[in-house]
Order: C-alpha cells, then structure tokens, then sequence
C-alpha cells in the first residue's frame, strides 16, 4: 500500500485531477537530473523538473511477489540534458532512478512514489534514440549471497581478499605501518600516475614514518629508512601508458614500460584513462600484443581516444592456481579449490572388471 498525505489522497479520490509524473535520476558520479511529463517545467522541493515529451515508459505495474519489477524507457537526445556522448560513455548505467505523481496544479500536496530502482545498461539505436530498462528494488535480491567451491579464485585481483597491492595509497607521514603493508610514493613529475614511477614501496621493518618525507630510493629491491618504518622499492603492478597511435574507439598502441610483461600480460586487466575527454572512466582490456604495444579493449570508449592520452593499466588474472603462484607470488590469498573433485570424479562408477 502506497503512503501519500492527506490532501493528495482526496484529490485522488476526485472526479478530476491534475497529476504529473516526475523522474529524479541520480548518476553514479553525483549529478541529478529531474524531468517530468507536464507540459511545463514544474518546481518541487527545491528542483525544477523540466518538461520533456522525448521520452516514452511501459506501464507500471506492482505485484506481492518476490520477481524484479521492470520498466523499460525510450527517449531521443536533448543537449540540454541527456546527450549522446554521455550515454555512450555509460555515465547512466547504474543510475537510481526515482519515480512519483505530484499535482501540477498544487505541488504542495506533496508525492505519491511510484517505482523506484537502478537503470540498466543504456543501448542506442540507429534512429537516435535511446533504451534503457529501470530494475526495481528486487533486482538485489537476485545477486548471489555466500560463495560455492570453485577452482578458480573468487576473489578479484587487488581486492581486499586478493591483497595484491596493485593501487596502493600513498604513503601517511607520522602513521604506523605494518611488515607487509604497501604504499606509493611521489618521486617523480608529469601527470596522473606519472609521479610514481611505476613503483611501491613493501614495508619491511614495521613503525611509524617520519613528520617530513626522506628521498625515496627508487631502485627496485632498494630499502629506505622513513622514521621508524624501513620500506623496500618494487615494481608496480599498475603502469603507466601514453596513447601512441588510435585505430578507433576500441583498438590503439601504446608506450608502457613494462619489463615483466609479454603478449597477453594486460589482457583481463583493467585499464583506466587519467587524461583526455575519458578520464575517470575504467574499462577491461581484452588483448595485449607486446611487440607493438597494441592494446584491444572489450567495449569501445564513450568519447574518441586521442593520441598522447594517459592512462595506467594492471595486468589481467585469470583466476588458475598457477598464474597466483607464477605472476603473483600470492597463492597464500589464493581463494579457490583447485583440488576437489569436480563432477566427472563425483558422476564416475567403479570399473566393473
């Protein structure tokens, strides 16, 4: 049963009403967006909801059941406030959607919500239009709680089951660290992750670090007193790339100084752009060619790459007992069962001879 005040139930309960649906969008990285159906702009608690007849809904429907309760919504472009680049860049995947019924004619009687949920991934179509789908609330019901066995690990590279420090913070004056912590720090110039050299620093001796920073050695296997605390100088997992040459939005070369690697050493990795019209956004590499530094990206970026963009990338896991061991040196995190039966051992029958 939905709770509305009392001056919105009467008018309800009328003959004749003025209601208005209006939609307040909450993107991920924390701009709103507020429409409505009026044929004018509405004002209500403190937002101005704009009229915008470029987009259709399926109804709403509400049941007692337990099933996602879905909505799907088209509408075309509007500089003024969806755009094309945006959308395509995926800055509406994920957005919390709200939605509710005020009168027009006396927005003070307040609301009567109507659906709420989360977008889906927005698609475009080659008429210009876009379609996206509101999953309701029960949508997180549907995600897996606990785990199941499995011989691969669970866990994702760099979490904090994983523990490979592969973005560490940098690292805190006059704060305690702990034989086995890691952290970055500032020693050189440039942009973005440039500074660090592609280096971290693995606390070897535990204290606490000095009020002034000391002078870094950057020589990896290299150890620096800071205060209390001694770190040793490693190689990053987390490189540092520029942008050489662009194929298109998916496909480019690139610079990376990366002694360890080989073909196929980023693909499964993440790759995040620190420069140009994408940075901030995050997306997995799909293939990695180390003699051209050739670099394929599952999904095609929302705005063009350009040439001399910045970006760091880590190395992908494939999540095998032997890439932990042989990569990483991290099988004491290893957050799978490679050595339970699978269903071929537990569908097998004794040999009858």
């Amino acid at each position: 049963m939905k709770s509305t005040s009392a001056a919105l139930a009467a008018h309800l309960a009328g003959p004749v009403t003025t209601l208005a649906t209006c939609w307040r969008i909450s993107r991920i990285d924390g701009r709103e967006f507020f429409f409505t159906d009026h044929d004018r702009d509405l004002s209500f608690e403190g937002n101005v909801y704009k009229a915008s007849s470029g987009y259709s809904r399926t109804a709403i429907a509400n049941d007692a059941s337990l099933s996602v309760d879905n909505l799907d919504v088209e509408g075309v472009f509007d500089d003024e406030a969806i755009t094309e680049e945006e959308l395509r860049a995926g800055l509406f995947d994920q957005a919390e959607v709200r939605i509710f019924l005020v009168n027009w004619a006396d927005p003070a009687m307040g609301a009567l919500r109507m659906r709420r949920g989360w977008f889906g991934e927005a698609v475009l179509t080659e008429q210009g239009v876009f379609r996206t789908e509101l999953r309701g609330m029960t949508q997180a019901l549907q995600q897996r709680i606990g785990e199941l066995y499995s011989p691969e690990c669970r866990a994702d590279l760099g979490d904090h089951r994983c523990k490979v420090p592969v973005n560490p913070p940098e690292i805190a004056r006059d704060t305690a660290y702990a034989s086995g912590d890691h952290g970055r720090v500032v020693t050189g110039t440039g942009s973005g992750s440039q500074v660090y050299e592609n280096r971290i620093y693995g606390c070897v001796v535990a204290g606490v670090t000095a009020a002034l920073p000391p002078v870094y050695d950057t020589a990896p296997g290299a150890q620096t007193a800071d205060g209390g605390a001694v770190f040793e100088a490693m190689e990053s997992w987390s490189r540092v790339g520029i942008v050489t040459d662009v194929v298109d939005r998916a496909v480019f070369t690139a610079m990376i100084d990366e002694p360890r690697a080989s073909d196929g050493w980023f693909a499964g990795g993440v790759l995040t752009w620190e420069s140009g019209p994408n940075a901030g956004r995050s997306i997995e590499v799909k293939a990695w060619t180390q003699a051209t530094g050739r670099v394929e990206l599952f999904l095609p970026m929302g705005y063009a790459i350009r040439v001399g963009d910045l970006f760091r990338i880590h190395p992908g896991c494939d999540k095998r007992l032997d890439t932990c061991i042989a990569r990483f040196a991290n099988v004491l995190n290893f957050r799978g069962e490679p050595y339970v039966p699978g269903q071929d051992a537990m569908m097998s029958y004794p040999d009858a001879r």
